[in-house]
């Protein structure tokens, strides 16, 4: 660590600006050398420790989403606070932020179900055994598993079967490229619900769309519900069209028979959501008494 660059302001670039150098110079020279081992100390002792804590971290975060609990309410805000206390603790913003992510892919990959029709494992043994080789692999590197959750389930299903394969293992480097290739969708990537890693990407219809909407991420504005009531109306109208219309069964029909078994499943999860909200919001019929 070299304290006078350290202190010195950057330019957006991240180079030095030169303007201040003779100024940060004085300054360190002013505080002293002991004072400049000291800072010197710290800054080696607390990279080492969050280097050696990353793994404790991400195990928090795995837990964090491992746990059931509601998620419109209680998830959305244990992570934002997990996130806020991660930062407290002494890891830096952007670790916490690969730490959330890292641990977010991890509990929801291992907690994929075989599904006979969809996956490419014969057997449920086989395919837990793929999965549990494939995130024991990555597991060992925070940035890696980050760069995962950064891609769609092809660029993910890639690395795995790349890995099961042909025994290669991607560096940081390589999955940042892949990563380019395979970029995570907008919806995603606001924390919206992820479909099956190696799931063939579509383009969400409003139907779908509304219903990955109802998950709310930790930095979700619920003013904008209240600031345009209309919009709601029209999602609601545009839901009822997709499927009075036909829509619905035209827009199956260009999927394969497995890709129409999960489509159908994520109609189901959208049909008990609307009976939970109809059953809370049924008006009360109220008897007047004569």
């Amino acid at each position: 660590m070299n304290l006078q660059q350290l202190i010195t302001p950057k330019h957006d670039d991240g180079s030095l600006n030169h303007r201040y150098v003779p100024i940060a110079k004085s300054i360190v020279s002013l505080a002293g050398e002991r004072v400049e081992v000291q800072l010197r100390k710290l800054f080696i002792g607390t990279h080492n420790l969050e280097k050696e804590s990353a793994s404790a971290g991400l195990q928090l975060v795995i837990a964090l989403f491992s746990i059931p609990m509601d998620e419109r309410y209680e998830r959305s805000k244990l992570k934002k606070h997990i996130r806020e206390q991660l930062q407290e603790i002494g890891f830096k913003p952007s670790k916490v932020s690969k730490l959330m992510g890292a641990g977010e892919f991890y509990s929801k990959y291992k907690n994929y179900s075989f599904n006979s029709d969809f996956d490419v494992e014969t057997t449920e043994a086989e395919f837990n055994d793929k999965r549990e080789r494939f995130l024991d692999e990555y597991f060992s590197s925070v940035a890696k598993l980050y760069e995962l959750s950064r891609m769609h389930g092809g660029g993910v299903e890639k690395v795995k079967q790349d890995f099961l394969i042909d025994n290669k293992v991607y560096t940081q480097a390589e999955l940042e490229k892949l990563v380019i290739s395979y970029p995570k969708d907008e919806y995603e990537r606001k924390g919206r619900k992820t479909s099956r890693t190696n799931f063939p990407e579509t383009r969400p219809t409003h139907a779908l769309a509304a219903h990955d909407s109802l998950e709310v991420m930790d930095d979700a504005k619920e003013e904008a519900v209240v600031e345009q009531p209309e919009s709601g109306q029209r999602l609601v109208t545009q839901f009822f069209h997709f499927l009075a219309s036909g829509e619905m069964d035209r827009c199956l029909a260009g999927f394969a028979p497995a890709a129409q078994t999960h489509m159908i499943d994520e109609v189901q999860a959208v049909q008990s959501l609307l009976e939970d909200f109809i059953s809370k919001h049924q008006p009360i019929e109220v008897t007047p008494i004569h």
